[in-house]
This record gives structure tokens, C-alpha cells and sequence, in this order.
């Protein structure tokens, strides 16, 4: 009988060490769930990301430029992360170590000396850098050693001054570059702003616009239709698209259709003429501004944690 007892007592003991195993891999599951989970919210293809930084941050971190940036118009990345950087006026593009500011090296597109140009943003996809200038000219090139001089090709587009292009990003969810009008966005579509594709298929710009942003949907303090887009780019985490406007200190969501999805304004304490806008693959946000008559500087707003 005693034996017996004990038998029993023995065969409880390891069913009791059992369920606590099975409590703690159901505990397990569950902190992984919640991982997948919030992996999931930070990619998802129709979630807003403008809310994941904290863009209303009058303390962000801030990387000061050097003087010959005093003009910086545009910013990108390559697909091995380094960042670039171009001016205003010359077809000048730096590469920048984006933890110091400091300049890692300079070429220029030109045959001895440097072309001319109101160049406004700077894009790479596919091994090649894009330039857009304000009239609506995109320029190809490859990248060139530091202080060198390089070819490049140049592609009409049927948009001019009046449009003033002033953003371009590449999406390559259609093989295209978008151009974002500050000004006119074309005939018959007033009282919008809006944004062509360029196709990098047959290197032609698309008819319509393939974005058109509604004067209504945008609100901040400025005049109604005063929101000038002056950089765009492309989140890689969801896809969807983020685009400053330097006059207004404002930044919008887009999502892949072009629906306004959200807006924030640019504390003006920190930006005082935004004019690039780029992302790093982990979805690290930079936004560039102009020096006017102070320092340039790249600020940094990395994902809330």
C-alpha cells in the first residue's frame, strides 16, 4: 500500500513539472506574438508612420554642415547607407558622414568645369544618382571619385519653372522617380499640388500626376494653398510617403494611393528652411536644412522606441 502511495505521489510530481513547463512555453509564445506584433505595426503596409517619430522634439539631434553646404538643397542615400548631398546652384554632389557633418569627399558633374544649374533634389536607385532641377530636367550620373569630374545625361520632361520642381525620391514599387511640384501642378488642376512619376523603364514622365494633393486636406497656419512641397521621400518601412514643405515648417503623409494620412508642423525653432529629406533603411528619418545666414544642418529623428 505504501508503495503504492508513493507511485502515485511520484507520477503527480512529474504532471505538475510538466504543466509548468507548458505554462512557460505558452508565456514564451506570447512575448514572441507580441514581438511579431509590434514588428508587424512598425511594417504595415497601411499604417501611418508619421506618428513613429517625434517630429514636435525642439531637442532633436542635429549634425551642423560645413560652409560649402551653407545652400544644401537635397539628400539621399545609397543602398550601402552613406548620404549625399547637393547645393543650390552648382552640379556639385558631396558625400557626408552623417555622424560628424564632415565632408568625405566631392564630385562634380561637368567636363572641367562644373555645370550650372537651380538643381533642387538628388535621388539613387539602381547604381545611379538622379538630379532634378527646378525646370523639370532630370539628371543621370554615376558616382565619381573625390574631386573628379563626371558624364551625365540629361531627360527633358514637358514640366518648366512654372512648376518648380523642387522634390525627388525613387519608389520601387514602380521603377520610378517622383517629382514634387512646389508651384503650378499642371493644367486643369487647380487649387492642388501635385506629384509626376517618372518611369526608369523608358526614362519618360508620366502624362498626369500620379499623386494630386487637395489644397483642403493640408492644414497649418499658413494661407490656404500655401503648402510648397520642397522635398519628398519614400518610407521603407511601409511604403508610403513623407513630404516637407519649408514654407509653413510643415511634413505630410502620403500613403501608396496618395491619400493625405497624416500631417505634423516642423517645430520652427529647429527647422528653419527644410529643404531635403531622406531615410536610412532601418527607417531613421534626416531632414536637411539650408544655412540662410547661419549654419546648414542635417537633423535626426530616429524611430520612438
Amino acid at each position: 500500500m505504501e508503495k503504492y502511495i508513493i507511485i502515485l505521489l511520484f507520477l503527480a510530481f512529474i504532471s505538475c513539472g510538466s504543466r509548468k513547463n507548458d505554462i512557460k512555453d505558452t508565456s514564451d509564445k506570447k512575448s514572441d506574438s507580441k514581438k511579431e506584433q509590434k514588428q508587424e505595426t512598425r511594417t504595415g503596409s497601411d499604417t501611418s508612420a508619421l506618428g513613429w517619430y517625434n517630429i514636435t522634439d525642439e531637442n532633436p539631434k542635429i549634425i551642423e554642415l560645413p560652409d560649402d553646404l551653407r545652400e544644401i538643397s537635397g539628400i539621399t542615400f545609397t543602398d550601402d547607407e552613406r548620404l549625399f548631398a547637393h547645393g543650390d546652384e552648382d552640379g556639385e554632389v558631396f558625400q557626408v558622414d552623417f555622424n560628424t557633418g564632415k565632408i568625405i569627399k566631392k564630385f562634380s558633374l561637368g567636363n572641367l568645369l562644373v555645370i550650372k544649374g537651380d538643381f533642387e533634389d538628388i535621388a539613387f536607385a539602381k547604381d545611379r544618382f538622379f538630379m532634378i532641377e527646378s525646370k523639370g530636367d532630370v539628371y543621370e550620373f554615376k558616382e565619381g571619385e573625390n574631386g573628379s569630374f563626371i558624364e551625365y545625361k540629361v531627360y527633358k520632361t514637358f514640366l518648366n519653372s512654372s512648376n518648380n520642381v523642387e522634390g525627388l525620391c525613387y519608389d520601387p514599387s514602380s521603377n520610378s522617380l517622383l517629382l514634387a511640384c512646389k508651384d503650378s501642378p499642371g493644367e486643369n488642376f487647380e487649387k492642388q499640388k501635385a506629384v509626376y512619376s517618372f518611369s526608369l523603364g523608358d526614362m519618360t514622365l508620366g502624362e498626369t500626376p500620379k499623386f494630386l494633393i487637395s489644397h483642403k486636406d493640408i492644414k497649418n497656419n499658413s494661407e490656404e494653398g500655401k503648402f510648397n512641397p520642397s522635398g519628398i521621400a519614400r518610407n521603407p518601412l511601409t511604403g508610403t510617403f513623407f513630404i516637407i514643405a519649408a514654407k509653413g515648417n510643415t511634413i505630410i503623409e502620403l500613403s501608396k494611393d496618395g491619400r493625405v494620412i497624416d500631417q505634423k508642423d516642423l517645430p520652427e525653432s529647429v527647422h528653419k528652411q527644410a529643404e531635403g529629406i531622406a531615410f536610412k533603411k532601418d527607417g531613421t528619418l534626416f531632414i536637411s536644412d539650408e544655412g540662410r545666414s547661419k549654419t546648414p544642418v542635417i537633423v535626426i529623428y530616429p524611430l520612438k522606441k
